[in-house]
């Protein structure tokens, strides 16, 4: 069985954090609605009422999904989302943003939480030239502000985070102070997530490096679902950009511990992405060690911008990991992918 990954995460975190610009990758897994990862033949629907403007853009994609084993996900598939924030400027030049993001898929098995077909997300911010601070469903925001760059079309390289995770009501910050990005949540489990980014262009331009920290806490359930472990992590990601080439490589350190059973992880991630006229392509790999068990993963991804708003996307994701802590099932995931889809963005 394949890991499930979100094709939900970090949409309000990408909303609640407009007043960043450039300050790093906000985007869905999915390529659904978000705010932060337009193309440029796309552009977000926006209008003003009174004092308040009214952003609005979403998305919807058929999929094709064939796999190795025997998940429910294979076959075709819907997924549609919208996306909205209400934006308005206080007289002292604070800006105050609500965000709201839900999406609906055909099936269940496509859902980012089990048995839901439509999930949502919403979060209230207050930025300033000091920062934005933020409520609601922001548990990503650190993530999405330190994390390697996402693949084109449907490539998503297993395991390139912390297996921790952290309550999805959170609360969050994320200020600019020249070059670096300071971030840092909350989640309504006392559990924290802190984040640093550095990004500087080289030369006239058409270069461009970026480095980042993460360190965070939080919790994960065995897949055998009999011990909830503590996780505490950092991770370290390196960034260099040369034209139309993006090259990166991200290595991280998680511990666990949960009533005398302990275990420390490593990894490692790299990938290359390359933008040829209206052509996506990029290519991923992983590899990481659990108490010397071994987690491997790689992903290609293909993207064609079709028209205005329209692409085609290709993903082959592979992914294994056994690993046992003695009578406890840590992680049991194996499954390669193919994802074929037409997505339609406004």
């Amino acid at each position: 069985m394949g890991t499930t990954t979100s094709r939900r995460s970090g949409l309000v975190a990408a909303f609640t954090l407009i007043g960043l610009a450039g300050a790093g990758p906000a985007v869905a897994q999915g390529g659904l609605p978000s705010l932060g990862h337009l193309s440029p033949l796309e552009e977000a629907i926006a209008m003003d009422i009174g004092d308040v403007t009214l952003t609005l853009t979403g998305a919807i994609e058929a999929r094709y999904t064939a796999g190795s084993d025997d998940d429910e996900e294979n076959g075709p598939g819907l997924i549609g989302g919208l996306g909205a924030v209400a934006m308005t400027q206080l007289p002292n030049r604070w800006r105050v943003e609500l965000g709201y993001a839900g999406q609906f898929v055909s099936d269940e098995s496509l859902s980012s939480e089990e048995g839901k077909r439509y999930t949502d997300d919403a979060a209230l911010s207050v930025g300033g030239v000091w920062g934005t601070v933020s409520l609601g469903n922001v548990s990503e925001t650190v993530r999405d502000l330190t994390r390697r760059r996402r693949a084109f079309g449907n490539a998503v390289l297993a395991f390139d985070d912390f297996h921790g995770e952290r309550a999805d009501r959170s609360a969050g910050y994320a200020g600019r102070v020249g070059p670096f990005v300071v971030s840092g949540v909350v989640g309504d489990d006392s559990n924290i997530d802190l984040g640093l980014a550095f990004q500087r262009p080289i030369g006239n331009g058409s270069r461009d490096y970026r480095f980042t920290f993460r360190a965070g806490q939080g919790a994960y359930e065995a897949a055998d679902d009999s011990r909830l472990f503590t996780s505490r992590g950092y991770s370290v990601v390196g960034e260099v950009v040369y034209g139309s080439t993006l090259l990166d490589v991200g290595m991280g350190q998680e511990s666990f511990s949960s009533a005398g059973v302990n275990a420390t992880r490593w990894y490692i991630s790299s990938g290359i992405r390359r933008k040829i006229m209206v052509w996506g392509l990029s290519l991923e790999g992983h590899y990481g060690q659990i108490e010397g068990q071994e987690e491997v993963s790689a992903a290609l991804g293909v993207q064609y911008d079709l028209a205005r708003g329209l692409s085609a996307k290709f993903g082959l994701n592979y992914e294994a990991a056994q690993v046992e802590l003695g009578d406890v099932k840590f992680l049991d995931s194996g499954d390669t992918k193919a994802a074929l889809s037409f997505t339609y963005r406004f």
